[in-house]
């Protein structure tokens, strides 16, 4: 049976195929899961032949696949589901198709049956999340009546800081319904977390005072060197006039050394500076302070900021 093929209950449609309209595309795979479904379909076995036909879909798109799956999702009762995929079906079919009339028939008599659910949400702060069975509704869908697939539905909000909260509801075939969600209690581990990750004062002056240590030992090191250089620059450029390529080379470094020291002087006194006063500050001010690095065109900082 070829794969365009749709069979009803009390009546059989054989449609034309259509070629694939992409590249990059499984045809071939899609070809034998279509295959696969509609057997199942004929057995039946619904259960079974809409995932078939969802993954034949999504392998190789045809609107002849997209009326078999809305056609087995009206068989196990995924309403909302049949009627986008007719929908999507009637978008795919040319303008002339004769299969249009009856898809539109499958659209107007699922509407008529549709559920539909109004969720809103009360008490949202900022980062309030919605989410209807896992999915997750933004701003423009809450508030609105939406068709969803009768049945049992799970309604949760999550907000950082908040326990989820997850309220049940079910919506009969052919009804409308309507909920009002808000974010569960506070969650007192939430701000011992953030808190625990923020570094105490004491810390801070231990890790001050390393980078201290560490800015005056490069420069200690880098101090040396200059000496070294100096002493070259003296012997190979008597006058201060450099006739010879380790006097030029001895100038050059010297001037890198120069700058680099400078600099392990200024984060080595700034370091232990802070360093000093993290450690002997009175620890009277429950807010701490945090390191907040920032890099820029050419620097790149490390800031401490908080209440000290």
């Amino acid at each position: 049976m070829h794969r365009k093929t749709l069979v009803l209950t009390f009546c059989s449609f054989v449609f034309i195929a259509t070629p694939a309209l992409a590249q990059h595309r499984d045809a071939a795979t899609a070809e034998a899961l279509f295959r696969q479904g509609r057997q199942a379909m004929e057995a039946k076995n619904y259960d079974e032949a809409c995932p078939k036909f969802a993954e034949s879909q999504r392998l190789d798109p045809a609107s002849g696949t997209l009326m078999n799956l809305a056609t087995c999702e009206e068989r196990v009762g995924k309403l909302a589901s049949a009627w986008q995929h007719w929908k999507e079906a009637i978008d795919a079919l040319p303008p002339k198709d004769d299969r249009i009339a009856f898809a539109r028939s499958r659209v107007e008599d699922l509407e008529k049956k549709l559920p539909r659910l109004q969720i809103t949400l009360s008490g949202g702060g900022e980062g309030a999340k919605v989410y209807r069975d896992e999915l997750e509704l933004g701003s423009a869908s809450l508030g609105v009546l939406l068709p969803v697939d009768p049945g049992s539905h799970t309604v949760t909000v999550r907000m950082p800081g908040r326990f989820p909260k997850s309220v049940p509801v079910s919506v009969a075939v052919g009804e409308s319904a309507q909920i009002d969600v808000h974010p569960g209690a506070v969650d007192p581990s939430a701000n011992e977390k953030n808190v625990k990750l923020q570094p105490r004062p004491r810390t801070l002056g231990w890790i001050f005072g390393g980078i201290g240590v560490a800015g005056v030992g490069a420069a200690t090191v880098t101090g040396l060197m200059l000496v070294n250089k100096k002493s070259t620059v003296e012997t190979s450029c008597p006058d201060k006039t450099c006739t010879s390529q380790d006097g030029l080379d001895a100038v050059s470094s010297g001037k890198t050394l120069l700058v680099a020291n400078t600099a392990a002087w200024i984060v080595g006194g700034v370091g232990l500076g802070l360093g000093a006063y993290f450690l002997l500050k009175p620890q009277r001010n429950p807010t701490t302070p945090a390191l907040v690095p920032s890099v820029g065109p050419g620097v790149a900082a490390l800031s401490c900021v908080g209440s000290f």
